[in-house]
């Protein structure tokens, strides 16, 4: 599956959920980075296959789609119009998309430039059924509503949007510190959930010789560990709405 994660908005949760929410999931996936202001997170995960491309070189990210069968394409926001812009032009590059992920926050202004990342996308041709909408960073202490954090996204696909992209059933990545924290690890926080470290004996391995600092590192390590868990269990199931069994199978019989 070729899989493309942009949105004309910066601070949206792009490349945190290309590693975290796509590429932890599909091992092997050849991740391209599209961009040239910033360092992209996906560059610093080493369990990730990653080449790097400003959207000036879109022919060699064209070919990077047509050779290989499992893509994963984070654009950066310095990068997009230009980006979109080469879609336009290279009309093909278009189709080679099984999936185009829009992440939105609940901050107003990237809400309006969601919404107009999803009409520019409708104007550029692409199936509304590939455009899917992804509710990031949803407060984890709210008892508001999707529809009330989201207000401007979820009442545009009420109406003008509703035949552009897919807006439900809504796929919701709760705000968690989790995130931050796997960056420093050069993991994915999957599998920072999955280490099977004996924290407790840790600390008392620490406390019996007085390492005052192994013992900081294993409680601090226990507790990106728990947070680590509960995000990679939300991801977990947002990945399943996006991706129903059948089509995971599908996945996997195509590498």
């Amino acid at each position: 599956m070729k899989i493309c994660v942009l949105n004309l908005s910066g601070n949206v949760g792009k490349s945190t959920l290309a590693v975290h929410l796509l590429a932890a999931f599909s091992p092997g996936a050849r991740v391209v980075s599209v961009e040239s202001i910033n360092a992209s997170e996906v560059d610093q995960v080493d369990a990730l296959d990653v080449e790097a491309f400003s959207a000036s070189r879109f022919r060699e990210i064209f070919r990077e789609l047509m050779v290989h069968d499992e893509v994963i394409v984070d654009v950066g926001a310095s990068n997009v119009a230009a980006f979109m812009g080469e879609m336009a032009r290279y009309r093909s590059a278009v189709g080679e998309f099984d999936l185009v992920l829009v992440p939105t926050v609940p901050a107003d202004k990237q809400q309006r430039d969601t919404i107009a990342t999803i009409d520019w996308l409708h104007a550029l041709g692409v199936e509304s059924r590939k455009v899917r909408v992804v509710f990031n960073q949803y407060p984890g202490d709210s008892l508001d509503p999707i529809a009330a954090v989201y207000a401007q996204v979820v009442g545009y696909g009420a109406s003008d949007g509703c035949g552009n992209a897919v807006f439900e059933p809504y796929a919701v990545v709760a705000h968690s510190e989790a995130f931050e924290l796997a960056k420093g690890s050069r993991r994915t926080l999957r599998e920072i959930a999955a280490d099977t470290t004996d924290w407790k004996g840790a600390r008392a391995d620490a406390r019996r010789a007085g390492d005052m600092e192994a013992l900081e590192r294993a409680m601090a390590a226990q507790m990106t560990h728990d947070l680590a868990v509960t995000a990679q269990d939300n991801l977990a199931q947002v990945h399943a709405l996006l991706f129903p069994a059948p089509v995971r199978m599908a996945r996997k019989a195509a590498a």
